[in-house]
């Protein structure tokens, strides 16, 4: 583990932990963790302890030069993600990234470069492609069972807890556009299988009294279809559920809490006015997108990977490129075309 992060302790430990021995025995984990590297030694120190880690590293090429590490997983604040991610890359490694993977499209674009030279998997973590009701969305969406598709929206509005309100307000942070519209970017180009060619975004600095915006309002437009899609994701609003919907031309499909932790997703079929509740069922998106890792790792086909749903180098690259040409929107307020 390379960053002693709260997400590494709430998701990503639990989710490895419960992964299936690949000779299928029960009870035996299908993954080791070795340790983790913090740049603070003491909190890298509590955090082995608390998570039950052989040990923690002061010296990052010290872990990295193991022959038993296999992979690393990457999460620590946006500032030192690059650094990290390229490191494990060049010691060798298989990654998977938390997002954003960087700050500038050179630097994520070097990621793609540097993963594919060496023939290593390079996951950005876009862990809501696992989540059980937007999988089962993108299956009905391929399926055709919407018929064509008109366009969308994008909800994810929940204040930011105290606690998180840290190096997220910092411009190295981001802001919402790079811990939440990131996401919803995503799942656009995911779910319409699409690039963005243009956004135009309205941002405000209302409430947290940070350097970055706390909320913004995003039209999309596709590249291919030409569809628009709005987002609209915030810090500061409360009392509003997070919610994924599509517009087709023979009914729409909508996802609600697809953000939320505290309860599952749930998938709605919309048509003539008539509701159906569509019923899903599967791991929680952080377990299914790590089992996924892990089968992707065990699978090499012709010299690359079966991903599956996971997120690729070049989307990590895409994402972050259309998150950044938000951020330019919101700034100049003008729209601007995503290359």
């Amino acid at each position: 583990l390379l960053g002693a992060s709260r997400v590494a302790q709430q998701f990503l430990i639990p989710a490895l932990r419960t992964q299936p021995h690949p000779s299928g025995q029960p009870g035996q984990g299908g993954a080791r963790m070795i340790g983790v590297y913090s740049h603070s030694p003491h909190r890298g120190d509590a955090f082995a302890v608390h998570n039950r880690l052989v040990r923690a590293y002061e010296n990052l090429d010290e872990l990295l030069a193991r022959n038993d590490v296999d992979a690393v997983y990457v999460s620590s604040q946006p500032r030192h993600q690059y650094a990290l991610a390229l490191a494990g890359l060049e010691a060798g490694k298989h990654v998977l990234c938390e997002t954003p993977i960087a700050l500038a499209h050179s630097e994520a674009a070097s990621l793609e470069r540097t993963a594919r030279m060496h023939g290593l998997l390079f996951v950005p973590n876009y862990a809501y492609r696992g989540d059980a009701a937007l999988a089962r969305m993108a299956e009905l969406v391929r399926d055709y069972a919407i018929g064509e598709l008109l366009g969308g929206q994008i909800v994810n509005c929940a204040p930011l807890p105290p606690d998180l309100q840290t190096w997220r307000l910092r411009p190295d942070g981001g802001g919402v556009v790079l811990d939440r519209t990131i996401h919803d970017i995503d799942l656009v180009r995911w779910l319409f299988a699409d690039e963005v060619d243009q956004v135009a975004a309205l941002s405000s600095q209302r409430s947290l009294g940070g350097d970055v915006d706390d909320e913004v309002v995003v039209n999309l437009r596709l590249r291919r279809g030409g569809q628009l899609v709005q987002c609209h994701d915030s810090f500061v609003t409360p009392h509003r559920f997070s919610s994924v919907e599509l517009y087709g031309s023979r009914g729409s499909l909508r996802v609600h809490h697809w953000w939320s932790r505290r309860r599952p997703s749930e998938l709605l079929h919309i048509r003539n006015d008539e509701v159906e509740v569509i019923p899903v069922d599967g791991p929680d998106h952080y377990t299914a997108t790590v089992r996924a890792f892990h089968l992707a790792l065990q699978n090499p086909a012709k010299g690359t990977f079966r991903t599956g749903f996971l997120a690729t180098a070049n989307d990590g690259v895409r994402n972050l490129q259309a998150a950044l040409a938000v951020l330019e929107s919101a700034r100049n307020g003008v729209s601007v075309r995503v290359e």
